[in-house]
């Protein structure tokens, strides 16, 4: 049984992570993405401090009522205790609760916005992983295409039908063709470290489909995570201001007093406090609140037509980059391939030389880059959209 679990854990760790799992581990694991999380749980103890009730006072005083000729006290010690509790009007708890859920709602949306922006970052250093080893794939059919074309550079040679120059050259081909491999292997390491990173996990594969194109659908800005979070900004300050009216108006205090008398006896009476709001009480911070207020209405604004002008570039540069993928899929790869096959069989049949085969050869694969990174730059418009809002998760 456990040489079973061996051969399934080795079948497994053959595979790479998919874009899917990518983007569950991002959200389990970013510790970015996580330490938002916990910050979230703040707010239940604001909103409890908010709505709980104000803690009762209590004043004790002792002392004499009278010195003597030289200053020094005489007579009884007096005493006076005094329990004072602060009576909650005009529905301060409840408006003080009501500023802490309007924060709590926009910090969540905060949080939401963040999380795209990391899961965009996440969507690209993927698929920025799958172009590279795309290129590595690339590279290695090159160097298989150039170590065929030196085996038969070499026979010829040795059968006279080559010359040394055409010997060397086929080399030296092929010596370029794994620079170009060993580099795009380490580029691929690069970029799988740059993914680990971001998803706090190792990360020593990727399996996905770098032609797997996405549309990029219409959205309502409105309902975008930033946008929501300004206006829920707002609504907080609008019950804060609510809040600072409320706490502008007359105070109320409750409570007894026990008073100890020169006559031997401790009398008990009611008390009530009643703070007057004079000399503008609050005034300042409602002004500050309706400042804040107008600002937050600014950034609102800014904010939608920032969004609003980059989806557009969005869709302008998605558009462009698939109108060219479609022209090089259709047009200019296909004739590319024939040209290097007849380029292939024109030589071993001495119809052309070495130098303009290794000239289709490499014009052919470096047309196959160009459109892997049409491909990689496809994906990261795509990872763009991702980040301002466009896809959920």
């Amino acid at each position: 049984m456990v040489w079973l679990v061996s051969l399934l854990m080795l079948a497994v760790s053959g595979f790479g992570i998919t874009l899917e799992e990518a983007l569950d581990l991002a959200v389990r694991k970013n510790p970015e993405i996580r330490a938002l999380e916990s910050e979230i749980r703040r707010f239940d103890g604001l909103e409890r401090a908010a709505y709980a009730f104000p803690n009762p006072e209590l004043d004790f005083e002792s002392g004499f009522i009278a010195t003597d000729r030289f200053g020094r006290p005489e007579g009884r010690v007096l005493y006076l205790l005094e329990l004072s509790q602060p009576v909650p009007l005009w529905g301060v708890r409840e408006k003080g609760r009501a500023v802490v859920r309007e924060e709590r709602e926009a910090f969540l949306r905060e949080v939401e916005a963040r999380k795209r922006e990391i899961l965009g970052e996440v969507y690209r250093a993927f698929y920025e992983a799958l172009f590279r080893k795309e290129v590595v794939r690339i590279w290695e059919e090159n160097l298989r295409t150039a170590e065929e074309v030196e085996e038969f550079v070499e026979r010829s040679y040795d059968l006279g039908e080559a010359t040394l120059l055409e010997l060397l050259r086929a080399r030296r081909e092929r010596d370029l063709a794994e620079v170009r491999l060993r580099i795009a292997r380490a580029e691929l390491e690069t970029a799988l470290q740059d993914l680990s990173r971001l998803l706090n996990t190792e990360v020593e594969d990727v399996e996905g489909d770098l032609e797997g194109v996405r549309d990029i659908r219409e959205v309502d800005l409105e309902d975008l995570p930033s946008v929501v979070a300004l206006k829920r900004r707002i609504k907080a300050v609008e019950r804060d201001i609510e809040l600072q009216r409320a706490l502008a108006r007359p105070t109320l205090d409750a409570g007894f007093q026990i008073e100890d008398s020169e006559e031997g006896y401790y009398g008990l009476r009611a008390t009530f406090r009643v703070g007057l709001p004079v000399f503008y009480r609050r005034q300042g911070e409602i002004l500050e609140r309706i400042a804040l207020k107008e600002a937050l209405k600014s950034r609102l604004e800014g904010e939608v037509l920032r969004i609003d002008t980059r989806l557009r570039s969005i869709r302008i540069r998605f558009s462009a980059l698939l109108k060219e993928l479609r022209r090089i899929e259709e047009r200019v790869i296909p004739r590319a391939e024939e040209e290097l096959k007849l380029a292939l069989r024109s030589y071993r049949l001495r119809a052309i030389t070495l130098l303009e085969l290794s000239d289709v050869r490499r014009r052919y694969y470096d047309l196959l880059i160009t459109r892997a990174e049409i491909l990689r730059n496809i994906h990261s418009v795509y990872a763009d959209f991702i980040a301002i809002g466009g896809v959920e998760r």
